[in-house]
């Protein structure tokens, strides 16, 4: 087996070597250790991922039966972009404005709305209202709650998969720095015994 495949194999399994040394061991079975803990992590990942998405799922029925959408109508002209350079303009997305609508069919209820820049009064818009019939931001969707969930797998993947890389290497660090220094011993009794004969 030759390759990365076939170097990080013989790093992993080092079998019977009779050139290896008790350092080389150690960081063999630290590196199983670490393939080990990555493979276990996936179903860790997995299981934080459903309890996220179970949990965002929950929020997002609930601000579903509790926030309505309903059309609102502009009161005031709404902010119009205003060039910053050639080409380049300053306010972008929604702006607040104010606006008019009405909930449960009770009194008409005023209050500041999204509005597209340049949108004119009179202009209908949908807004989203709570229970007391005040805007309210739009109710997590199914899709956000998916998107949280895979995203919170993932970075739960990461997190461990960084803990232990950074324990391997830190390891290996250690180690190299005893194998030089015990080279250098080594080394060195060897150049006196070549100075002596």
């Amino acid at each position: 087996m030759t390759g990365p495949i076939g170097r990080f194999w013989r790093r992993l399994h080092i079998g019977r070597n009779p050139l290896a040394r008790t350092s080389d061991r150690v960081e063999a079975a630290l590196l199983f250790v670490v393939v080990l803990g990555l493979l276990v992590a996936i179903p860790l990942a997995l299981f934080t991922g459903s309890q996220t998405y179970g949990g965002q799922l929950a929020v997002s029925e609930q601000q579903q039966a509790t926030r309505h959408q309903v059309t609102a109508t502009l009161i005031d002209d709404a902010p119009t972009p205003v060039p910053a350079t050639e080409g380049a303009f300053s306010t972008s997305g929604s702006a607040g404005v104010r606006a008019e609508w009405t909930y449960n069919g009770g009194e008409p209820k005023t209050g500041v709305v999204s509005a597209d820049p340049g949108a004119t009064a009179g202009t209908k818009v949908p807004v989203w209202l709570n229970e007391a019939g005040d805007p309210t931001p739009a109710p997590i969707s199914s899709t956000d709650a998916a998107t949280t969930g895979v995203l919170a797998g993932i970075f739960a993947w990461l997190v461990a998969a960084l803990v232990l890389v950074a324990a391997y290497w830190m390891t290996r660090f250690v180690l190299d720095r005893r194998r030089a220094a015990r080279w250098t011993s080594e080394w060195a009794t060897l150049g006196d015994r070549w100075a002596r004969s």
